[in-house]
């Protein structure tokens, strides 16, 4: 299976996405049947004929032959008063409604919504707001065809909402992304 890990820094500068794609790529590190792809930053693709609206430098257009699942991570620094990067906000733009994209392979992704308030009491109070934008983005990711969503994760693993100025990556994040990989490894 090969993991990618796609990571969107929050407009305001204050990021942990940088370090949970470091936390996830070594989660990945000798972990048997995973072939770690491309990690870096969430880009648009400004090239219209390509077949992805986001960059991945490893292989844009297609997966390599010998790899015949692959799983997409997208990991969407959210602000306390809901706004992301820019980049995100382009990518929802440029996803295709109604699925009209040809998956051939069988792909999944998820998504890791890394809210950053800074009080318990807000992070309930405002969750709609602050990660409101990345369970649209999990919606028209789904619905875009992209992405095989026949025999994909439990839904309960698909998407990570935390706050990650309220709990380290451990409690939350690691034993998420370890299911994610061990769910979709099951299947492959």
């Amino acid at each position: 299976m090969l993991v990618n890990i796609l990571y969107s820094t929050p407009p305001d500068g204050d990021d942990a996405s940088l370090t949970y794609a470091t936390i996830a790529s070594d989660l990945c590190t000798g972990q048997d049947g995973v072939t770690l792809g491309y990690v870096g930053q969430l880009a648009v693709n400004d090239d219209d004929g390509a077949d992805l609206p986001w960059c991945i430098e490893v292989d844009n257009i297609h997966t390599p032959e010998n790899v015949h699942q692959a799983l997409t991570v997208f990991l969407v620094s959210c602000s306390a008063d809901g706004s992301v990067n820019r980049n995100v906000r382009k990518i929802m733009r440029k996803l295709p409604k109604g699925g009209a994209v040809e998956v051939n392979c069988d792909r999944h992704y998820a998504i890791a919504a890394l809210g950053h308030a800074r009080c318990e009491n807000s992070a309930n109070q405002m969750a709609d707001t602050i990660f409101g934008t990345a369970r649209r983005l999990d919606k028209l990711i789904g619905g875009s065809g992209f992405f095989d969503i026949g025999p994909a994760a439990p839904p309960s693993l698909s998407r990570l909402e935390t706050q990650v100025e309220l709990c380290g990556p451990e409690k939350e994040f690691d034993p998420w992304f370890k299911s994610l990989i061990n769910s979709a490894a099951e299947r492959n």
